[in-house]
């Protein structure tokens, strides 16, 4: 029961974000093109049942069409005793008007066994085009990633910028967006779909305003067997609440901001909440209602 729970909350935590300090190519500077700046920075905790099971945070900054972006996510307290882990990662990349395009990323793991996993991905135009990890993955020939599958697809931490860039998504259906993942072993996809527009009142007081309540979906692709859905069960339903905040600096590229992510499922509520939102490096506190 408890691993379930852990898997459902790993798939929370990569709807969500994943990092902070960088690590390797992806998180060094990189030539930027002239442009308006933009930065994002976004931190998160997670619940299990109202117990604290972890903490999850992302930067992002926007110049003219690169990007560059860290993430973290690290359990704590009761779940170090069963799931101990802490995943930091970087990328970078160019910003298109249809798409994102990475260039490299960087992926930095520790588990409870003390097991650790490195993970390079470089990219060209047509998606990723080389992996390098430590220790090497040994998958049977079966369990691989096919180059269809992984064509045009995004590091995890470059599908979290398009994920949250409504650039790219529909106005009159904002939450409409699937973005396809490869982290150099699995291949799965992401995506919203609209639901409702409400008002939300957050009770740490980081934002109030109007608001998107959107469905979080999770579909498996290519690249590891089917351990979270077994004997008929389904990923449980995924719900967030998302605001949609424009940036000071660059007014023509708004941000569709998750504050808050749960998934009601037969072993207690998960929950991401969202502690921390600069915008621009200002707390968008009632920015919602301005708009």
């Amino acid at each position: 029961m408890m691993f379930c729970r852990l898997r459902v909350l790993g798939i929370v935590a990569t709807v969500l974000t994943l990092s902070a300090p960088a690590y390797g190519q992806g998180g060094e500077g990189s030539n930027f093109s002239e442009g308006p700046v933009s930065t994002l920075d976004l931190a998160y905790d997670l619940y299990i049942g109202g117990i604290p099971f972890g903490q999850a945070s992302m930067t992002v900054r926007i110049e003219g069409d690169r990007y560059t972006a860290t993430s973290t996510l690290e359990t704590q307290g009761i779940a170090n005793r069963l799931w101990r882990s802490k995943i930091e990662t970087a990328a970078n990349g160019v910003i298109g008007d249809t798409r994102v395009r990475p260039n490299v990323y960087d992926s930095f793991s520790t588990r409870r066994s003390g097991r650790r996993q490195e993970v390079t991905l470089q990219f060209d135009e047509d998606g990723p085009s080389s992996v390098f990890a430590v220790p090497t993955y040994n998958d049977p020939e079966d369990f691989r990633t096919t180059e269809e599958q992984k064509h045009l697809s995004l590091d995890p931490l470059s599908a979290l910028i398009f994920l949250t860039s409504s650039h790219y998504a529909d106005d009159s259906e904002p939450c409409n967006i699937t973005a396809p993942i490869f982290d150099g072993r699995r291949r799965y996809d992401v995506g919203f779909s609209f639901v409702r527009r409400t008002d939300v009142s957050m009770d740490n007081g980081i934002y109030s305003g109007p608001a998107l309540i959107c469905e979080v979906h999770y579909v498996q692709i290519a690249g590891y067997r089917q351990t979270l859905i077994e004997q008929g069960k389904q990923v449980p339903r995924i719900y967030a609440w998302i605001a949609a905040l424009p940036s000071r600096t660059n007014p023509d590229r708004p941000f569709m901001v998750p504050l808050r992510l749960w998934s009601e499922t037969e072993y207690g509520l998960i929950v991401a909440v969202a502690n921390t939102v600069k915008l621009d490096g200002v707390d968008p506190v009632h920015a919602g209602s301005e708009s």
